[in-house]
């Protein structure tokens, strides 16, 4: 574009340029502003530069949102790939877990019919037992207390073994608590205060009255009374004592918080000096 000093054609005053025209200072004349071929030739290398960065920068949007896209697809790919790997992990485990259950509920069916059949045969075996021993011995025979002393074993449980077994089961029990001012527990062995055999036509059995002594947390005694008995007591033909264990007998003065009775004449009552005609009695000293 080439550099021009214009003036107005009415009265040769210098022009000047008002947006897209020439207005003259002196006598206010308004002219076009010529051009010719090297400013359009300008306009079009400005508006090539336009048109230039515009397109860059369409191209530089283009790339960046494809950059985007590709990243979404990737991500997307890579949460699928990850999915993926998570549910066939599930169900590595999930067939393991399966596995272990059908091979345990089988190994549980099978023990369960083994010891089904096995309890069968020893039940068959102990019925046949006490059938054989019901053949030999009276079933109504009375025991007698030199029964008892001649079983070492079972003499020296009812002496002693008992007391041992009487305390681990009070200690089993724990603490009996109404209220953080009452805690009370046994801190000694329980004492046996009576060992009474009674015997009928038709029974024998064995009775054992301890005194349970309890504690407070304030240092005060409480003294409870608790009665086991083996009853149904036989001898086998080697001279040993035949029962089926030792069971706990409650009254109606049994306290079930303190597992024992309150009341020691209830007991007696129930259980030692029933009116029963048949009755023998056989008091061990102690």
């Amino acid at each position: 574009m080439k550099l021009r000093t214009l003036d107005c054609k009415n009265c040769a005053a210098p022009l000047r340029q008002e947006g897209e025209k020439l207005v003259c200072r002196s006598c206010g004349s308004v002219f076009d502003i010529p051009r010719d071929s090297s400013d359009i030739e300008y306009e079009r290398t400005v508006n090539a530069e336009d048109y230039i960065r515009l397109e860059l920068a369409k191209s530089i949007l283009a790339l960046e949102n494809s950059y985007k896209n590709q990243e979404q697809i990737n991500q997307d790919k890579r949460n699928k790939d990850l999915r993926a790997k998570r549910n066939r992990t599930s169900k590595i485990i999930g067939m393991i877990v399966l596995f272990v259950g059908i091979n345990m509920l089988v190994w549980g069916i099978i023990e369960g019919a083994f010891f089904f059949f096995s309890y069968k045969v020893s039940d068959k075996k102990r019925k046949a037992q006490e059938a054989a021993e019901a053949a030999i011995y009276d079933p109504g025979y009375r025991v007698t207390p030199s029964d008892l002393k001649k079983d070492k074993v079972f003499w020296k449980y009812i002496n002693d073994d008992i007391i041992t077994e009487t305390r681990e089961g009070y200690d089993s029990w724990g603490s009996v608590i109404f209220s953080a001012d009452e805690i009370w527990g046994v801190n000694e062995d329980p004492e046996i205060i009576e060992r009474c055999l009674i015997t009928t036509e038709d029974s024998n059995a064995l009775y054992i009255i301890f005194k349970v002594t309890f504690e407070n947390i304030d240092g005060s005694t409480k003294e409870m009374y608790y009665c086991t008995a083996a009853e149904d007591i036989r001898v086998n033909e080697k001279g040993k004592i035949v029962y089926d264990g030792f069971t706990s007998q409650n009254t109606d003065s049994y306290d079930v918080r303190f597992h024992s009775d309150e009341d020691l004449d209830s007991i007696y009552q129930t259980y030692i000096d029933a009116g029963k005609s048949d009755y023998e009695r056989y008091y061990f000293d102690l």
